[in-house]
């Protein structure tokens, strides 16, 4: 598989957060906008010890398109500490309009927001 061009990018900020009781996620409920999703609802799991610097991430989400339409997307990768309070993602998702795309974002945790870039993958 391999990453192509940029196709659009996304901006969303985070609306809610919960911890797991055993300590190993984190789910964080994010809203916004995605270049050819529109609105979008969906939730991020970061998964790793408390403290660590890197972990495996799932996203589950919801666009809801111009013409009323839904697209469902899930995706799989790994997040990093990029920062003080800053964390680079990178996944690929699957829609269940057939398409996929690569991931590549930036969350402020200062800020709670994600954004960046969509990219062909193939």
């Amino acid at each position: 598989m391999a990453i192509g061009k940029e196709i659009g990018e996304f901006s969303l900020k985070s609306i809610s957060t919960s911890y797991s009781e055993e300590g190993g996620s984190v789910q964080v409920n994010l809203d916004g906008t995605a270049t050819s999703y529109g609105s979008v609802l969906g939730t991020m799991t970061f998964r790793g010890e408390p403290g660590a610097k890197s972990g495996l991430l799932t996203w589950r989400g919801q666009g809801f398109l111009e013409n009323g339409d839904t697209v469902t997307g899930a995706g799989e990768g790994a997040w990093e500490e990029i920062g003080k309070h800053k964390w680079r993602t990178r996944m690929i998702v699957t829609t269940s309009d057939g398409r996929c795309h690569a991931s590549d974002g930036h969350l402020d945790l200062k800020t709670r927001t994600l954004s960046g870039k969509m990219l062909e993958w193939s």
